[in-house]
This record gives structure tokens, C-alpha cells and sequence, in this order.
């Protein structure tokens, strides 16, 4: 009976998953940036500075949430009028019952989040997720799908490209194996093992970083998020987009861990190619999180490149 029951609990969890992605709408810019039919909600963010003073925006990556950037503010908040977000499924941010997970989505969100604050003059700072999020807003300026609102980039380990995704990652796309291992596995293991495989040297890892990234997986639904967004992850006209970044002539910084295992060297190197107003820094014997890992260095070329870019 124990065994039967087991058999039934696999054979519903397949046929739940199968049918959610047999209805999942397209992700493509045309469905979801030109169509977008996304419900408009209240994103988790905190405010650092002066209002008066030019605007940045910090997107983090996936998995994480804005507590990330917690090294960079104390210095930036004397110059800049600050913001950092937690993306939709993330941090304290809505988990919503819908498949709205994808940078094309996200970009949506944040465009409505920049028109509700009136932000303008703005610099996007986007980490790995949160820089392809950027990317997307950038286009979407570029095309006329938004107002100007976006001055500069900051791109750190930034997903751009199609590229074989992580084998964490990839694993959790897999039919039943996911769904189990998301909700099965103690959220602790995942933020450690995550943690792990982003840094050079596991030795810099904060706890406190692993003590905040476990709080935010047990929460409500965070799991289910996170499982959604896998799924969302990277979009079905991927190649069509990349062929557009040639196209954004906004000043952007690049910076790139060199040891990164998760978005590799060589992406950093094509991005720079083809964003054509763009510096490329590279920090040596770093992971996939240089704004935890590296900190004062990536605070120093911000600020350098805040200053030189400045009006």
C-alpha cells in the first residue's frame, strides 16, 4: 500500500509538471516585453542617500536577494540617491502562482517600479541575473518600449549569452527530480553548496550571507519561486536578443571574477566586444560574486566609473 501510495505521488507530480509546461507562455520578448500581461506588484526595496542626488539602481542574482550589496552602500549613499531591490520570487519580494519569472518580466516590473518612483538619470547596476534583467531594460529603452530613463550600466558577472547552464541549475529543470530536490533538500544545503561553487575562495564566504540566504529560502513559497524561475530562466529567443546588444551606446562597466565557474571568462570578453561604449575590469582569483568577495575593489571601480562618466 506504502508503495503504491508513492507510485500515485510521482505519477501526479509528473502529469502537474508536464501540464504546467505545456501551458507556459512563450518566453520571448514578443510575448512577454511587447505583449507583457504581467500583474503589476509592490517589489521589497530600501532607499540609501540623498534624494536629490543621481540615482542607482542595484538588481542582484539569482538565488540572492538586495542584502547582497550591503558592502557598497555605506560609501555610495554619500554621493548617490540609492535603491536596492529584491526581484520578483526573491528576498521579500511577492511569490506569485503564475510563470511571470523571466528577465523579460522582471525588466517590466522594474520599468513600472522606475516610472512609480520617478526615477530618472539613472545607473543600473545588475549582477549575473540582475544584469541580464539590465540588459533587457537597456534594450528596452533602445527600442522604445519605455521611457529614457537609464543613463549607465554596471554589469558584474552578468548573464548575457546562451551558454550550458550550471549543473545545479540544470538538474533542478528536470522533471519530478527537481521538484522533489527543491522542496526535499534543507535550504541551508542549497545556500552553502550555492555559495560554494559562486566563490574562488570558500574561506571569504560571509556566514552572515548564508544566515540571510537561508532565512529568505525558508520563507513562504520561496522555494516554488526559486523553481520557477529555473524554468524561466533563459529565453527561447536568446540568440535573436544577443544579436541586439551591438546596438546599446550606453557607458558601461563591465566587472568580471575571473575564476568565475558559473558565466565564464569568455562571455565577460564577447560582452565587451560588442558593447560598444564599455570598460571591461577583471579581478584575479575571484568567483561569481566579486560584490561579496571583492568588495572595496568593486566599489572603487564603481565610484571611478560614477566619477569619469558623471555630468
Amino acid at each position: 500500500m506504502y508503495k503504491k501510495t508513492l507510485i500515485l505521488m510521482a505519477i501526479f507530480i509528473f502529469l502537474s509538471i508536464v501540464s504546467g509546461c505545456a501551458t507556459k507562455r512563450p518566453i520571448t520578448w514578443n510575448k512577454r516585453v511587447l505583449h507583457s500581461k504581467i500583474e503589476p506588484i509592490d517589489l521589497a526595496y530600501k532607499e540609501y542617500g540623498k534624494e536629490h542626488k543621481q540615482s542607482i539602481i542595484f538588481l542582484h542574482g539569482f538565488g540572492e536577494s538586495q542584502y547582497t550589496w550591503r558592502f557598497l552602500l555605506n560609501d555610495l549613499s554619500k554621493k548617490y540617491h540609492l535603491y536596492t531591490i529584491d526581484l520578483k520570487g526573491f528576498g521579500e519580494s511577492p511569490k506569485t502562482d503564475d510563470d511571470d519569472y523571466s528577465v523579460y518580466d522582471q525588466a517590466i516590473l522594474l520599468q513600472q517600479f522606475m516610472q512609480q518612483h520617478q526615477i530618472r538619470n539613472s545607473t543600473i547596476v545588475g549582477r549575473s541575473f540582475g544584469g541580464g534583467v539590465a540588459l533587457v531594460l537597456a534594450l528596452m529603452q533602445n527600442e522604445n518600449c519605455m521611457e529614457k530613463r537609464i543613463d549607465r550600466l554596471v554589469l558584474i558577472n552578468s548573464m548575457s549569452y546562451s551558454q550550458r547552464l550550471p549543473s545545479m541549475l540544470r538538474d533542478l529543470k528536470t522533471p519530478i527530480f527537481g521538484f522533489l530536490g527543491i522542496h526535499l533538500l534543507s535550504s541551508a544545503w542549497i545556500v552553502e553548496s550555492g555559495y560554494k561553487y559562486a566563490f574562488f575562495n570558500n574561506e571569504l564566504i560571509p556566514k552572515e550571507s548564508l544566515v540571510e540566504a537561508e532565512k529568505m529560502l525558508s520563507m513562504p513559497l520561496a522555494k516554488s519561486a526559486y523553481l520557477k524561475s529555473v524554468h524561466c530562466l533563459v529565453p527561447d529567443d536568446i540568440k535573436i536578443v544577443e544579436r541586439k546588444y551591438k546596438d546599446i551606446k550606453l557607458p558601461t562597466l563591465i566587472l568580471w571574477g575571473e575564476k568565475d565557474v558559473s558565466i565564464h571568462l569568455n562571455m565577460a570578453k564577447r560582452l565587451h566586444r560588442e558593447l560598444v561604449n564599455s570598460r571591461l575590469k577583471i579581478f584575479k582569483n575571484t568567483g561569481h560574486m566579486p560584490q561579496e568577495e571583492r568588495p572595496k575593489e568593486v566599489l572603487k571601480e564603481i565610484e571611478r566609473f560614477m566619477e569619469v562618466t558623471g555630468r
